[in-house]
């Protein structure tokens, strides 16, 4: 019989140390700026405040039903931080917090700031929108971290009461509550929890709240019933249930429509879809299931053949935040919200410890290095919630404030809803954890980026040291130094992007056999030994599906995994119309002092002479064309030097 058993280990955040190249500077700014000025805002906005218990009905500024989130995520990407840098300031932070929290928590072990000031009766009476569930997962994982990070209990022993409280509430058994949060989250958080407890009964229920969801009777139709609301008659519907009956059918904006292991197309939701497959597959590895596996794969199989953006961007429409319909990803109205990228980095990290196909890998990084950290700027202080790949600024001047904030086409200092940027810290502070495996005969190496790390394999530790210019250069050297000489493989990823490459061991170029996207080196190895990786690493124009109607005729520009854009700064108005000429060459250069050191491209283009449209909206053809010279940036970097436009596909002519 299969079973899910993960074939690979992780290895952890603690034991990888970054100390150099593109995550370097980005982990630095992310500690020094980032971090604390969530801080400020969470301070400026009201969320920690209201962890005093302060606040009274009447009182202005109340406190917001996501707000526990931001501060579990706050604590979770700090603990990172921490593990790496000393900051008595930071860590005195931290335990004025778990304070707060612990003063705060029931005699029965609950714990949400909303519910304990704002409506105390109703706790778990509407569990698909209000997100208890969602927030008490990510105090959970920000407990988790912070007890990995310093070895300080008290954080984690105020969640495991509040857990204790939750699994004494919900549950397969009669007189419990057959229901699951609006929100996945909690259930990779009980499954953390139990990793570090080693408590079963916050597995099973993880496992409850997943196999439970998309039952019928649907619990959320029985919820809202209860309480007066017929979720049926649509005229009667308050705006924010406006997505249960869609055309996927009921409470598919909720992954609710079906259970689990009949899903076959992600829906809904695109940040709940993912934290839900990320607790699928972490359930299917702690026990075997491997009927959650193989649904993952189903999903996986339709998200990344049919619905990913070439950035690593998903969820294609605002209106719900959510998916669409296969091939549909428009450019310009996309949503591609930041932290739905992040939970697609959750979801291919935990896929590739199954068997170690790099087909996860090569996901993982495309979000890395584009749809996620286009979502911050250079200076760490502003974010984006919404990543588009085509910006017109002005279409942006006639709307509402969820246009001018959460859809801005500027980053913006701070969101209402603000699970992003905290979101986008914890994962920048643990981008160590997502560098390498380990399995029974050997290493993966997964991301290529400075770093020193301790592996531990069977009866020996070895000690890996990276170093390389990547993404900007192509050439890897890797140190190893095992503690005892011994035979072993290390499984270098091939990216899925590289078409030619050379691998080295100590200057002799040597064959390699490629398994599922990973060169695979077996020898006895010996302190000392290097391994040189050359990519080579040109300019590649890159075309969609046919079906993909938006990018018809178009091309985008991608080199190494990191793709690129072109902006108004650079090209000028009017970048719809401007044309990459087929055969042209295409220059790199690498511009040190451009958006803090980037390779830049440069080639032949043509857009249409707009003086010969004097007070003419139609005219019958005949513009002449004019060569031009356009010039593309990182996508991730966009944004840094102004508003303006931007377009990610552009056209291509003959």
């Amino acid at each position: 019989m299969r079973t899910a058993k993960q074939k690979l280990s992780p290895v952890s955040w603690k034991e990888v140390t970054v100390n150099g190249g593109f995550w370097q500077e980005i982990q630095k700014i992310n500690s020094t700026v980032t971090i604390p000025l969530q801080y400020i805002r969470m301070e400026e906005r009201g969320g920690i405040e209201a962890l005093k218990l302060n606040w009274k009905p009447g009182d202005s500024n109340k406190p917001h039903h996501f707000w526990d989130s931001d501060i579990g995520k706050w604590i979770e990407a700090a603990a990172y931080s921490l593990a790496k840098h000393s900051d008595p300031e930071l860590e005195k932070k931290i335990d004025d917090l778990v304070d707060l929290i612990e003063a705060g928590q029931q005699e029965d072990g609950y714990f949400n700031t909303f519910y304990n000031l704002v409506d105390p009766g109703k706790r778990w009476t509407n569990l698909y929108y209000m997100h208890e569930l969602y927030c008490a997962g990510h105090l959970a994982e920000g407990a988790v971290a912070y007890y990995l990070a310093t070895g300080k209990k008290k954080l984690l022993d105020i969640i495991c009461r509040f857990m204790d409280h939750i699994d004494s509430r919900f549950g397969p058994q009669t007189g419990k509550v057959h229901g699951y949060c609006g929100h996945p989250e909690i259930e990779l958080a009980l499954v953390k929890m139990y990793q570090v407890t080693g408590e079963e009964r916050y597995l099973r229920l993880s496992k409850f709240f997943i196999d439970e969801r998309g039952q019928q009777p649907y619990y959320f139709e029985l919820e809202s019933l209860s309480r007066g609301v017929n979720v049926e008659v649509k005229a009667d519907r308050p705006r924010h249930l406006k997505h249960y009956l869609c055309c996927q059918g009921p409470f598919a904006q909720y992954q609710s429509h079906l259970p689990v292991r009949e899903q076959d197309a992600p829906v809904g939701h695109a940040v709940r879809a993912m934290y839900l497959y990320a607790g699928m597959a972490d359930v299917a590895a702690e026990t075997g299931d491997h009927t959650l596996l193989d649904a993952c794969e189903v999903l996986w199989k339709r998200l990344t053949e049919k619905q990913l953006y070439i950035t690593g961007g998903i969820g294609q429409s605002s209106d719900g935040e959510r998916f669409t319909f296969d091939y549909d990803l428009p450019n310009e109205i996309t949503y591609n919200e930041t932290c739905a990228s992040i939970g697609l980095v959750f979801w291919a990290h935990r896929l590739l410890q199954f068997n170690g196909d790099g087909k996860y890998a090569d996901v993982m990084e495309r979000a890395l290095y584009n749809g996620i950290m286009s979502g911050v700027n250079l200076e760490g202080d502003r974010f984006f919630y919404a990543n588009y790949l085509s910006v017109y600024p002005d279409r942006f001047k006639y709307g509402s404030t969820l246009i001018t904030e959460r859809m801005a086409p500027t980053r913006q200092g701070w969101f209402e809803v603000a699970c992003c940027p905290p979101n986008l810290a914890r994962l920048v502070a643990s981008i160590g954890q997502y560098m390498y495996s380990t399995s029974t005969d050997g290493i993966y190496v997964h991301l290529y980026n400075d770093n020193e790390s301790k592996l531990d394999l069977i009866d020996n530790q070895v000690i890996l040291t990276q170093k390389t210019e990547y993404p900007w250069d192509g050439h890897i050297g890797i140190t190893v130094n095992p503690e005892n000489d011994a035979e072993f493989m290390i499984a270098l990823r091939r990216p899925g992007w590289c078409q030619n490459a050379e691998i080295k061991v100590n200057n002799a170029v040597i064959d390699v056999e490629v398994r599922k996207g990973y060169w695979i080196v077996n020898r006895l190895w010996k302190q000392g030994d290097v391994i040189e990786i050359i990519l080579d690493m040109p300019v590649q124009r890159i075309e969609t599906h046919p079906s993909v109607r938006t990018n018809t005729a178009k091309v985008a520009l991608q080199r190494g995994p990191i793709v690129y854009c072109f902006e108004e700064i650079d090209n000028a108005k009017d970048l719809n119309d401007v044309s990459l000429v087929s055969d042209a060459d295409i220059s790199a250069r690498y511009e040190e002092d451009l958006l803090g050191g980037v390779v830049t491209l440069e080639t032949k283009g043509r857009r249409r002479d707009t003086s010969t449209w004097d007070g003419q909206l139609y005219q019958p053809v005949k513009s002449e064309k004019m060569d031009i010279t356009i010039k593309a940036v990182p996508y991730f970097a966009w944004a840094n030097r102004g508003p303006g436009e931007m377009v990610v596909w552009v056209k291509q002519e003959e």
